[in-house]
């Protein structure tokens, strides 16, 4: 029997580079771009994972697709019929809807694992689907869920995007947006809002036609921008 949960784990398929709807520049890279069947996309549910040394990932599926970022340790990955493969820090992932997730475990018996995932879900969509309840405890620290109007959507894109002091980094799309501050530390202005400041491991929600606007606290920040296409 399925068992329909609110937590997950993430595995990752890393896929060709091709299509870019954004240039890539020394101070933007590609790190993801990948299509998937049209979806009607209403909310964007976000987790924020921590694994203990040597944790491996319970058996599972994906009714919705899943993107996001390794941003410490080592994820050991294979999804049904896919090699396995090694995901490290500053690797952007996709896990697919459909196939049975065989792995994403920490790969290292020493070292914490630290992985944050964004679920492109439609209405109903549950967060992950367990073969077997989980009998260890996983450590999942939720982000608020970003709700807007449906979003036909075919391809999530990710980029890795440097800001220097002194400089700021606007982000607007005509679709939501998503963010993740991998480096440092950035205050984050959204249009007609108040300024927040947002550490390293956090993340942020640009509504659809908002300008964000960012600026690193210190020498210099990094943040990991997601699209929905």
């Amino acid at each position: 029997m399925k068992t329909f949960v609110t937590l997950t784990t993430v595995s990752a398929l890393i896929t060709g580079l091709s299509g870019l709807a954004l240039a890539q520049t020394p101070e933007r890279q590609i790190l993801l771009d990948v299509d998937y069947a049209p979806r009607q996309i209403v909310q964007v549910e976000i987790g924020d994972f921590h694994f203990r040394p040597g944790q491996p990932a319970p058996l599972h599926t994906h009714d919705a697709p899943v993107i996001g970022y390794v941003s410490k340790g080592t994820i050991y990955y294979q999804v049904e019929g896919m090699p396995a493969q090694i995901l490290k820090p500053g690797d952007a992932f996709y896990e697919p809807v459909g196939p049975k997730i065989l792995h994403f475990d920490n790969a290292s018996p020493t070292e914490e694992a630290v992985f944050t995932d964004f679920n492109l879900e439609r209405q109903g969509d549950p967060f992950i689907v367990f073969e077997q309840p989980p009998t260890a405890a996983i450590d999942r620290r939720a982000f608020p869920t970003a709700k807007f109007a449906a979003v036909t959507s075919t391809k999530a894109q990710a980029y890795a995007e440097a800001i220097a002091a002194g400089k700021a980094l606007t982000l607007t799309d005509t679709r939501p947006l998503f963010g993740y501050v991998a480096e440092g530390a950035v205050n984050l202005k959204l249009t007609g809002g108040a300024v927040q400041k947002l550490e390293q491991g956090k993340s942020f929600y640009v509504p659809a036609g908002a300008t964000a606007s960012l600026t690193p606290t210190g020498a210099r920040a990094k943040v990991i921008s997601f699209y929905i296409r």
